[in-house]
């Protein structure tokens, strides 16, 4: 029996943003759910969709900070489909720092090209105060520590695993995505409802929506367990 768990948020009116961080209050839409036509009074039911590559749970590429790099629609769907293991640690407390020596302590085996899921429990707090701005963060040597797995995407229940864009270093912003990016490693995050998948280890799909020429967009993730 397979056993298939949505790991990927809801999109809603109220969602959390972006626009939390310092700088990006004026860049980052909110997301936007509007009713343009009723089966009332036009015989169809059609809604309006105001959002950006950002919104809510997403896959992102590395042409996110890294110029020339590839776009999200240049990859090929079996890159979105990838065997795929869980990373559980202890519950994080807020604004948490995650190092190396964490992860190596829980970390479970994990094969070059597989998916691999670090789950700090944070995805309880998908849309409460604070989900951005308090969310646990990496230090430089936990994302060294994830790359030498050689993973095919990393994905994270956490909206940002740089502190310094909550705090405004402006100097830092993108380091650690950019360790990702640059070795060709996909981003999903994100995520929720890692406590519920039982098993370590299974098939991850995060299939974004097919936009042409952008770093990311928004994705429903799935991870499959096999009994």
């Amino acid at each position: 029996m397979k056993r298939y768990v949505e790991v990927s948020g809801r999109l809603e009116n109220g969602l959390w943003s972006y626009q939390a961080l310092p700088g990006l209050e004026k860049i980052i839409p909110e997301v936007r759910i509007e009713t343009i036509a009723t089966v009332r009074h036009n015989d169809f039911f059609a809604s309006r969709l105001t959002m950006c590559t950002i919104s809510g749970t997403y896959v992102e590429a590395g042409s996110h900070i890294i110029e020339g790099a590839k776009t999200l629609d240049q990859y090929r769907l079996t890159d979105f489909i990838k065997p795929a293991r869980v990373l559980r640690l202890p519950r994080q407390k807020a604004k948490a720092l995650i190092d190396e020596k964490l992860l190596a302590a829980h970390a479970p085996a994990i094969r070059p090209g597989e998916a691999i899921l670090v789950a700090t429990g944070w995805g309880r707090m998908w849309n409460k105060p604070g989900y951005v701005l308090d969310c646990p963060n990496f230090t430089k040597g936990a994302i060294a520590w994830l790359l030498k797995r050689k993973p095919a995407i990393c994905g994270f229940d956490v909206p940002c695993i740089e502190s310094s864009w909550s705090q405004d270093v402006v100097e830092e912003k993108g380091g650690l995505l950019g360790m990702l990016f640059k070795k060709n490693v996909l981003l999903v995050a994100p995520l929720v409802n890692l406590d519920k998948v039982r098993a370590d280890k299974g098939t991850l799909y995060c299939l974004p929506l097919p936009v042409v020429g952008t770093s990311g967009a928004p994705a429903r993730v799935v991870f499959e367990e096999k009994a």
